[in-house]
This record gives C-alpha cells, structure tokens and sequence, in this order.
C-alpha cells in the first residue's frame, strides 16, 4: 500500500513566507508523519514555493539568530524522517525556503520556477550550520554562486548545477514529486529507513571506524533475514520464472 503525505505551506497572502507559526505547523506535521506513510511532498499553496522567512518578524539585529534555530528544527525533522521527502518547487523559493527544499531528499522544479538564496545583499553570513551543509552536500561552484553572488537559478540552470533533480511542467510539481513516490510501498519502508539513516551519516562521516562499519553490517544483515525481505525475493524469483516461460 503507497500513503502519500501533501504537506503544503500555506500563506498565500505572503507568499508563503516561512513565519515562525509556519515553520511551527511544518515542524508538527513533521513529527507526526503516520507509521505507514510511504513519502512526503512539500510544496507551497498556489503559484510561489515561499519567498523565504518573513521580514515583518525580523528585527534587523542579532537577535534574528534565534530565526536560524526554528528553520534548523524544521530541516532536522525533514533529514530525520524515515521516509522519503520531495520538494516540489513552482514559482520563487527564496532564502530560508531554498534552505528547506535543498534538505529534502529530492526536488521537482516546475517550469517558472527558481532558487535563490540572496543572504549577503541583506548584509548576512548565512547559518554557518548551514553553509557547511550546503558545501557538502553540492557542487563547490554551485554553492559559491548560491551563496556570494546570490545568483538566481531557474529550473533550467538548478538542474543542471546539481540543486533540483527534475523538472516539471508549469502548474505539475506536485503532480510529478507524487509520481516518484507512487511505487513506494509499506513493505519497503524498513529498508528505507535504514537508507536514509545511512546516507544522512554519510553525509558527514564515513564507514572508517570499526564500530560504525559494524553497526551497519548488523542493520543490513537484519534486512536480509527479514520476513519482508524473503517475500520481496520469493516475489521476485517468482516474476523472474514466469518471464523466463
């Protein structure tokens, strides 16, 4: 069985602006994902993805720090989940909301549609948090354009510069962001799990120390004498033997 989860950020009337009673309400519906859903689509309410954090709460000064924590526990909850999460983009994703759509596991940029993350013209050294992450994560040009020069990046130019990893129709993110999550069933979602936790560490470490390399051994060989997998393989020996006649 596939579940779905649409999670739409929704303030149309400021163009989707990441308020903290927004983040807030992403962080909740982030931690309260069902046992059995199978993937997560983020996308904005209307034709912007969001123009990135509100400014009507921001004061200007230092204590605008406090801002980074709440988009960091809402980035944290999205690396955290076990299942799959897919931004799907149309129209602007600005700052804060580039943020959040570049820690999803995938994106679907629309047509029209562009990232920007325009920190140093508002006079700002981004989370330092999160540049590391960025730098990691992304092609060492890509995030220089992103993060100095400001640049804008279409869905065209994203893709190509490693930020998005399809493109969509105007109007049919959401649409294609579902589409890859559509065979994506509950049976799998330990295996899932598993590598997702596995990718997220790899992100910032490696398998070099005997206790890490042994953890992940035991949480493989645990998948291979599941009874999830044994049916999965009886499945697919199965398929294979039909084919063959």
């Amino acid at each position: 069985m596939t579940s779905v989860l649409q999670l739409v950020i929704d303030a149309p009337r400021r163009r989707n602006a990441l308020s903290r009673p927004v983040l807030a309400a992403l962080l909740t519906s982030l931690t309260q994902v069902g046992e059995d859903t199978t993937g997560v689509v983020l996308s904005g309410r209307g034709v912007v993805f969001s123009a990135g954090a509100d400014f009507a709460e921001l004061t200007g000064t230092a204590e605008d720090a406090r801002y980074d924590h709440d988009v960091a526990a809402v980035g944290e909850a999205i690396r955290s989940l076990r299942v799959p999460v897919i931004a799907a983009i149309e129209g602007p994703c600005l700052g804060a909301a580039a943020d959040l759509a570049l820690q999803c596991d995938v994106r679907v940029a629309a047509e029209g549609s562009y990232l920007q993350v325009p920190a140093v013209r508002l006079g700002l050294l981004y989370n330092p948090a999160t540049v590391e992450r960025l730098a990691r994560a992304y092609p060492r040009d890509t995030v220089r354009r992103l993060l100095l020069l400001g640049e804008r990046f279409t869905s065209d130019e994203a893709l190509a510069a490693g930020l998005v990893s399809h493109l969509a129709p105007r109007g049919g993110a959401v649409q294609a962001a579902t589409g890859l999550l559509a065979d994506i069933t509950t049976d799998e979602l330990a295996a899932l799990a598993a590598t997702k936790e596995l990718l997220n560490h790899l992100d910032t470490r490696d398998l070099s120390d005997a206790d890490s390399a042994a953890h992940w051994s035991e949480r493989r060989r645990a998948l291979l004498d599941s009874p999830t997998r044994k049916a999965a393989v009886d499945r697919a020996r199965r398929t294979h033997a039909d084919n063959e006649s």
